[in-house]
This record gives structure tokens, C-alpha cells and sequence, in this order.
């Protein structure tokens, strides 16, 4: 009797356990486990550090193709994302973010109609500031409520919000804080993304609003690059990023609906990225539970990138 109460009891003390750990992440059904996928961000455009947006319904298209066709939404590659690329530079007549109607003749909606059709999740991006951090393009503050449902109504699955163009007068988290009321209140199950740099210990807080959030400055395609852009971290290389995570020690902070996120993989990236540097990469953000969203272009993978 004694000990059937006493495992009643160590039973309860888990559940407890479990439900003090969890309750408070960001859990509206989407990203339980780490997201993983593609994103645009250094397919076509030497991670857009050259002028020209190449990013277009085609590559999503063709990118979506390329990734059932090689199996990999069957292995939990599922997310099809574009970066700060898609969006026209003005809003339309009513205040709404349009895409850019060159590159997205068919519109947003038809894009994501596309991807979802494939068994897929598809992705944009936005920011909290007033402009995207490339090419002038509208933020969304000012904008959250009207933004939320904009993007939901298109039938979008993931919003990774930047942090370029910050007013002064609101922290990052009541920004991003309001932002994600506002994605719950369209009643859509949608991943969100912090893209806030690692500024003010968001591992601290990040979990409460979004289930992924960035923790550093961006990363480039190299494996020692100890520069600083803006952000949290010791540099942008894989190196670099490493032994930041070291000093974070994820294992503190990671929990379902809830992840660290040391930016984009550069698998395989010409001339910078070579196989065993590729192969630590992934190891890494493995061994952190990261995200493993690949920058690189995916539709051609040689035997290497796909192992």
C-alpha cells in the first residue's frame, strides 16, 4: 500500500515537473519539435550581399519540387521559407503588405497553395522595426494586428520577424510580444521566429512569445570569422558560434515549443563551407536542438550535401 501511494506520488511530482517546464512555452501546436527546412536567404544571392532579389514563386516553386522529389519532407525537412526578398517596397491602398507583383505574379496566397499542396509549410518573413533590414521595404510596427491577419489570411505557416528600424519608445518584448498576440488572435496555428539577435538574454524570455529566437548576430559561410555585426555573440563564423552556444549552454534554456536558434545553416556553400566544416555545422546545431533551416540551394544537392 505504502508503496503504490508512494508511486502515486513520484508519478504526480513528474507531472508537476513537466507541466512547470512546459506550461509557459509558446505552444499553439506548431514547431513541438525544431523546425527544419529552407530558406532563401543564400541560395541566389551571395546571402544577399549583391543588390539584385532573386527570390521569385519560381525558386519557391522549383525549391518545394526539388525537396519532395529527393525525400526530404519525409525525414522532417517540412519548412519552405523566404527572407526579406517578397514584399513590394510600399504597401497597397489599404495599408496591406503586398508582394513584390513581378516576382509573385499569382500573389501569396496561390505561392502558399502551391507549398501546402506539396505537404508543406510555407514561410515569410517581416520585421518589428518600421523597414525590413534590406531594400526599404515595410516593416510592421505600427502594423501588428493589421499584418497578422494579412499574412494568415494567405495561409502563411511561419513569420520570422526581423529587428531592423526599432523605435526607441518599446522594448523588444513587448514588440515582439504584441506581435505574437496578434498571429494567436487570427486563430492560425503559425510558427513564429524571433529574429532578434540574442539582444537583451531573449534565451530568457523568447520561449514565452515564439518557439524559435535567434541568440546571435547573423552567421556567415565561413568556418573562423570572428567579425561582429549586430547582435549578441563572439562573431559570425561556425567557430565562433560554437563557443558561444558553449557559453549559453542550451541545455538550460531548450524545451519543447521552445528553441535557440544560432541562425541558418551554410551547408556546403562554394569555396567557404567544404564538407567536413558542413558536417561540423550540423553536428553542432544538432547537438544544441536547433533549427536546421539550410540556406544554400537545395534543388541540386551532390551525394555530399544530401548525406
Amino acid at each position: 500500500m505504502l508503496r503504490g501511494l508512494r508511486w502515486q506520488a513520484h508519478q504526480t511530482v513528474l507531472a508537476l515537473f513537466f507541466l512547470a517546464t512546459t506550461a509557459e512555452a509558446y505552444n499553439n501546436g506548431m514547431a513541438r519539435k525544431p523546425p527544419m527546412g529552407w530558406n532563401s536567404w543564400c541560395t541566389d544571392s551571395l546571402c544577399n550581399l549583391r543588390g539584385k532579389d532573386p527570390c521569385s514563386e519560381h525558386m519557391v516553386k522549383t525549391t518545394a519540387d526539388r525537396m519532395v522529389a529527393q525525400g526530404m519532407p519525409s525525414l522532417g525537412y517540412n519548412y519552405v521559407t523566404l527572407d526579406d526578398c517578397w514584399s513590394a517596397t510600399t504597401r497597397d491602398g489599404n495599408g496591406e503588405l503586398q508582394a513584390d507583383a513581378k516576382a509573385f505574379p499569382n500573389g501569396m496566397k496561390a505561392v502558399a497553395d502551391y507549398v501546402h499542396s506539396k505537404g508543406m509549410f510555407f514561410g515569410l518573413y517581416t520585421c518589428a522595426g518600421t523597414l525590413t533590414c534590406k531594400g526599404g521595404r515595410p516593416g510592421s510596427y505600427g502594423h501588428y494586428e493589421q499584418d497578422a491577419k494579412t499574412l494568415a489570411s494567405w495561409g502563411i505557416d511561419e513569420i520570422k520577424m526581423d529587428h531592423c528600424h526599432m523605435p526607441h519608445n518599446v522594448t523588444d518584448k513587448e514588440a515582439y510580444g504584441q506581435m505574437s498576440r496578434a498571429l494567436n488572435a487570427t486563430g492560425r496555428p503559425i510558427t513564429f521566429s524571433l529574429c532578434q539577435w540574442g539582444l537583451d538574454s531573449v534565451w530568457e524570455w523568447g520561449h514565452e512569445i515564439a518557439q524559435m529566437f535567434r541568440v546571435q548576430m547573423d552567421h556567415l559561410p565561413f568556418f573562423n570569422l570572428p567579425t561582429h555585426s549586430a547582435g549578441a555573440g563572439i562573431g559570425q563564423g561556425t567557430l565562433q558560434i560554437i563557443e558561444w552556444m558553449a557559453e549559453l549552454k542550451p541545455s538550460q534554456w531548450v524545451r519543447p515549443y521552445g528553441w535557440l536558434d544560432p541562425d541558418f545553416l551554410m551547408t556546403l556553400y562554394p569555396l567557404t563551407m567544404d564538407f567536413v566544416v558542413s558536417r561540423t555545422e550540423y553536428t553542432f546545431w544538432s547537438l544544441w536542438s536547433a533549427p536546421l533551416l539550410v540556406a544554400t540551394d537545395i534543388r541540386y544537392m551532390s551525394h555530399e550535401m544530401r548525406s
